[in-house]
């Protein structure tokens, strides 16, 4: 079987990662606006971290909503693209049309966590959890992370 779709999966159960936009209540609408635009910017410079390690450019595409989640999506300069459910918990995925890349985007994203988070025991089995995928195995799906949030709340 000739394996055509390549991805990268990270879900920050823990809640390490600074980017997370969340869906508090809030006590005015300049609040939550400020509360996004900081998440905005930690990602904004997660994702410039994450360039220089990957050694490529990526370029932000948009943002979706879909249902209660909202994806920042980004596109790799060569091939394949990244999307970002900035719910907590944060879900990462990277797909990819060829294995060599996705490892090397793999290897980029674990060292620019690493770089990230502090030194702990959470941190490297965050870091431990990422590896590379292909369509035979299964992804995070919006109905697994559903659970994993009701699990949480």
């Amino acid at each position: 079987m000739n394996i055509k779709h390549i991805f990268i999966s990270a879900l920050d159960i823990d809640e390490q990662l600074p980017f997370a936009v969340n869906k508090k209540k809030y006590k005015s609408l300049q609040e939550n606006f400020k509360d996004q635009e900081q998440a905005s910017k930690k990602l904004n410079l997660f994702v410039s971290s994450l360039e220089k390690m990957f050694k490529e450019k990526i370029y932000y595409i948009g943002m979706d909503v879909i249902g209660e989640k909202s994806y920042e999506r980004f596109m790799f300069n060569n091939s394949g693209f990244f999307e970002v459910m900035v719910e907590p918990p944060i879900a990462m995925n990277a797909h990819f049309p060829d294995q060599k890349r996705a490892k090397h985007f793999c290897n980029a994203l674990k060292k620019t966590i690493s770089k990230l988070l502090p030194p702990t025991p959470q941190r490297d089995m965050f870091i431990d959890s990422i590896e590379v995928n292909d369509e035979k195995d299964t992804s995070l799906t919006v109905e697994g992370w559903k659970k994993i949030k009701k699990i949480r709340n």
